[in-house]
């Protein structure tokens, strides 16, 4: 027998079809939407008098291009926001707060607070990294250099624990070795700079190779750090070393040193170091 359906039950499976199909994105997931505007940035290095600064303020979510603008405080004397960074040169010390508002094609927008420090230059200072425990074979020692100013030149000396020989020294990040060389115990050191290095830059990479079991320290370490000029711009004596009374560390030596010339392109690090005629660059504590 043929069986009849009723005319209410096909208008409410067509009804129930119909609404099926009312939401088809459903069947996918829910719908994705871009992320909220926020700062990535959420702090600001310290800066340094008369240092150029340079950090980036970056953010991230919403839509780009982002624009940026400071909307209450004041930056230090000497700084901006350009291009999504603070950039220049600080001419005066201090803690400095303001506020940046970022906003993007949509015209969402988010505030961030900074504070930003401007201190004093820290002294320029060259200073090996040592091992935190004692070394029993080839070891290799990095050389840093802070607060570097305009430094051109510099010669270091390093009296290391008897049996200690230095075995190689390699150039760092900011020129070349012009000579190194080792007398008894005494590592003397000369570095020129093809540029000013950053603060904080390994300068050269000292290899030494111990006899026996021993605890490195720089308890006899000295250097004299030279600008273009051969004025001395920072110097530490070994301890006992006279003090010069004519020549104050920071004025210009009586008889000005040549400032040696970097080579031109860096030794590769599998080379072996080679060792030119040592530039004349006074020794600290006032020795040439």
């Amino acid at each position: 027998m043929r069986q009849v359906i009723p005319g209410w039950a096909l208008l409410a499976c067509g009804a129930l079809l119909a609404s099926c199909g009312s939401n088809p994105a459903s069947t996918s997931g829910t719908t994705s939407t871009a992320d909220p505007l926020y700062f990535t940035t959420t702090s600001l290095p310290v800066g340094y008098l008369a240092e150029t600064y340079t950090a980036p303020v970056t953010v991230a979510g919403g839509a780009g291009p982002y624009s940026l603008r400071v909307t209450s405080g004041t930056l230090p004397p000497g700084l901006t926001l350009r291009n999504m960074q603070v950039v220049g040169t600080p001419s005066k010390t201090g803690s400095y707060t303001f506020t940046v508002e970022v906003s993007d094609v949509n015209l969402s927008s988010k505030a961030q607070q900074y504070t930003l420090n401007v201190s004093e230059l820290p002294p320029l200072a060259l200073k090996p990294q040592l091992p935190a425990a004692e070394i029993r074979g080839a070891t290799r020692i990095p050389l840093n250099i802070t607060a570097p100013r305009t430094v051109r030149a510099a010669r270091v000396v390093w009296e290391l624990p008897e049996g200690v020989a230095v075995t190689r020294v390699q150039a760092g990040d900011a020129g070349g070795v012009l000579f190194w060389k080792q007398a008894g115990q005494t590592l003397t050191l000369d570095l020129g700079f093809k540029t000013v290095p950053r603060t904080g830059a390994r300068v050269a990479l000292v290899t030494v190779k111990p006899q026996k079991v021993v605890r490195l320290d720089t308890n006899r370490f000295a250097f004299r750090a030279l600008d273009g000029d051969g004025k001395t711009l920072a110097e530490v004596k070994l301890p006992g070393t006279p003090t010069s009374t004519t020549t104050p560390a920071s004025s210009t030596p009586a008889s000005t040193p040549s400032i040696p010339t970097p080579p031109s392109t860096d030794p590769s690090p599998d080379a072996p170091e080679s060792t030119p005629p040592s530039p004349t660059i006074p020794a600290p504590g006032g020795g040439s």
